[in-house]
């Protein structure tokens, strides 16, 4: 009889032999599997190629299907004579015509989805089809063999070309210059898009003459530069780029709109103790537990404050000290990788321009500068439009191409000018050079300090004559410069405060300097406060003038990068914001460009004295008889009804305080 053994117990021996088998692991079982793994490979990397290649050759055919197709001509409807798809049926056909035989269209059923060669097609296609394919495609293809380029504007390879007039040599006293600015990339490229920032001057040192040009972007790599020939003599001609327009992107839009944060040194005193705390500009911010003055007039949405002293109040606050420092909130604000656009060959580079220099001729008529009474200029005054050329020096002289100039740098015009008339000149120290110019040229005397000095006072009595310079609070000074509050007043106050003994007022605002790390809705909304106050007062008096004196160029120093460009942004801001409100806008920036000098902050005395020659042609812009002889006519009279506003009273205006009461408007403090 038969044996078995259990399941159970076959199955565990059967187990047993398969584990010693597999402990054995013979060579020939690895042989194996490593060449069925390089076969599977093998067969996997074929097939990707195969299929690579084949999608690689049906893109190809429909490139040469559609480039075939861009050669045919048009009907007058607008579709192609031959080899043309019709879109709209349910059945696509292939046009397929010889144009030698003129024989009739053989239209070919394709099924969807099925591509063929154009008819004849040799294999070759000819330059003509790739430059039109080229014309039609969206992008534009730079076949260069060397390492890709940042691809922005340099000065190096950019060409500028004369285009009128025609010949150098034909070149004479009141001529247009019209070149051509052909931006390029370091490979020598042509850009295709605009924005790049430029400065352009036609300059003769030795003529003290100069005229600054007129750059016009067409936003495709191409700009038009303008220049006025003023003069008879030599002449060299300077452009400048001083930013790409990659730099300019992110200055107009990430640099401008930043997180800034003005921050000041707050002294506080209180009889002998002193203490400091840091003070901030916040714009539309929340703060807990700091010193917060309001200044109600000249902002709204703009706080000053400041951290809470030890043990002083808020209202202890004496004066401040710029904290904050340019260079270094430019490069908090500038990313690593846009570092580049405002350094090296990226940053205020000259331009090499061939026949740059050039000899001006006379006119045929032997004049060696401009004829003024052939210019048909409107007079100084509000509202002006822009020229091509705002004007030209000659002989240290600035002649005027935006306005016909009535008045020179001379005493007795300017006493005739200014005869019973308040001056208030606002703002930084450059405005404070306007003071000291006119104050020269009245003859009234200045303190030795008066470059140094916050507020500033000088009159003429006989004519009836009072200036004054009033520092702007606020101001973000590069030098730990001390600013007494009880000294300084905003522009608005002094606006609003400006009826309270006489409407003939004159008041100068020069907001730029420094205001170029505020916060730019900051520095709109002080501007609009500026302008909604002017209004208010010409209500009550219609005589008051508000002189708006807009920034220049300042220099080409790498450590202030950005600088002009924001310069030009609030100039824009300003003329935007003032304009049809009665304000007479004086640009001085291509006046001072195009001195030939070296561009500073404060320029020479020489064009501080012209520019204020070109400000009493605003102020007064016709033609007068001079007469130093008193006259019943021109004598001072007693104040009557008939010939001086009467002081408004606190029935018919609200009355600002005066100098002595701004140190308490300032200070209506709150503390949160």
């Amino acid at each position: 009889m038969t044996k078995y053994r259990p399941v159970k117990q076959m199955d565990s021996v059967l187990v047993k032999k398969l584990d010693v088998n597999m402990l054995h692991d013979h060579p020939s079982k690895k042989v194996w599997i490593r060449k069925r793994t390089i076969i599977t490979s093998t067969i996997i990397i074929c097939l990707i190629i195969c299929l690579f290649g084949f999608m690689v050759n049906l893109k190809r055919e429909e490139t040469i299907l559609a480039i075939n197709n861009l050669q045919e001509p048009l009907k007058p409807n607008g579709m192609l004579q031959s080899n043309s798809i019709q879109p709209d049926s349910r059945t696509q056909y292939l046009s397929s015509s010889s144009s030698d035989n003129h024989q009739e269209d053989h239209l070919l059923p394709l099924l969807p989805g099925q591509r063929t060669r154009p008819p004849n097609f040799d294999g070759v296609i000819s330059d003509d089809s790739l430059q039109m394919f080229a014309n039609r495609a969206p992008f534009v293809h730079h076949s260069i063999d060397a390492v890709t380029s940042f691809d922005v504007t340099c000065a190096a390879t950019t060409v500028v070309k004369l285009a009128s007039p025609a010949d150098y040599e034909a070149i004479h006293v009141g001529d247009t210059l019209h070149y051509i600015i052909e931006a390029k990339d370091s490979y020598g490229r042509p850009r295709t898009i605009g924005g790049d920032f430029w400065l352009g001057a036609l300059k003769s040192p030795h003529l003290i003459a100069g005229t600054a040009a007129k750059i016009i972007d067409h936003d495709n790599g191409t700009y038009s530069m303008y220049l006025t020939a003023g003069w008879k003599g030599d002449a060299m001609l300077e452009l400048t780029l001083a930013h790409p327009s990659e730099g300019v992107h992110w200055l107009k839009t990430t640099y401008k709109y930043g997180d800034h944060l003005p921050i000041w040194d707050g002294e506080f005193q209180l009889g002998n103790i002193k203490e400091t705390s840091k003070c901030y500009l916040m714009y539309d911010s929340t703060w807990n537990n700091m010193c917060e003055y309001q200044p109600k007039k000249a902002l709204k949405h703009t706080k000053f404050v400041c951290d809470k002293p030890f043990t002083l109040p808020c209202e202890s606050l004496a004066g401040i000290r710029g904290a904050s420092n340019f260079p270094v909130e430019f490069s908090r604000l500038l990313p690593t990788e846009k570092r580049v656009l405002f350094s090296g060959e990226h940053l205020y580079k000259n331009v090499a321009i061939p026949h740059g220099f050039i000899n001006i001729k006379e006119r045929t008529d032997n004049q060696f500068t401009i004829p003024k009474d052939t210019l048909q200029l409107p007079l100084c005054g509000p509202d002006l439009p822009s020229p091509l050329s705002d004007g030209y020096w000659y002989n240290g002289q600035w002649n005027s191409l935006v306005c016909d100039t009535k008045q020179t740098y001379n005493k007795a015009s300017a006493i005739q000018c200014l005869e019973h008339t308040n001056v208030v000149f606002t703002g930084d120290s450059t405005t404070r050079q306007w003071f000291a110019s006119l104050a020269k040229l009245l003859d009234v005397g200045l303190p030795e300090d008066h470059d140094r000095s916050f507020f500033l006072e000088r009159t003429l009595a006989a004519p009836d004559i009072n200036i004054s310079f009033v520092f702007h609070p606020l101001s973000t000074h590069p030098k730990p410069i001390f600013v007494n509050m009880s000294q300084v007043r905003f522009e608005v106050d002094i606006i609003l405060d400006s009826p309270r003994y006489t409407c003939n007022n004159v008041i100068v605002v020069s907001p730029w300097a420094h205001f170029i790390m505020w916060p730019w809705d900051a520095y709109v909304e002080w501007l609009t406060h500026i302008r909604d106050a002017m209004i208010e007062v010409k209500r009550q008096c219609p005589e008051l003038k508000v002189v708006i004196k807009s920034p220049h160029a300042v220099n080409k120093q790498t450590t202030m990068k950005g600088r002009d460009f924001m310069f030009k942004e609030m100039m824009h801001a300003m003329r935007e914001v003032f304009q049809g409100s009665g304000v007479m806008f004086i640009d001085i920036w291509d006046m001072d460009y195009a001195y030939p000098a070296p561009m500073e902050l404060h320029m020479p005395d020489e064009v501080i004295n012209q520019e204020i020659a070109l400000f009493l042609s605003y102020l007064c812009p016709e033609n007068m008889q001079l007469s130093l002889t008193p006259t019943s006519e021109n004598t001072h009279l007693p104040p009557t009804s008939e010939n001086i506003h009467l002081p408004p009273t606190s029935e018919n205006i609200h009355l600002p305080p005066t100098s002595e009461e701004q140190m308490q408007l300032f200070k209506n403090v709150k503390v949160e």
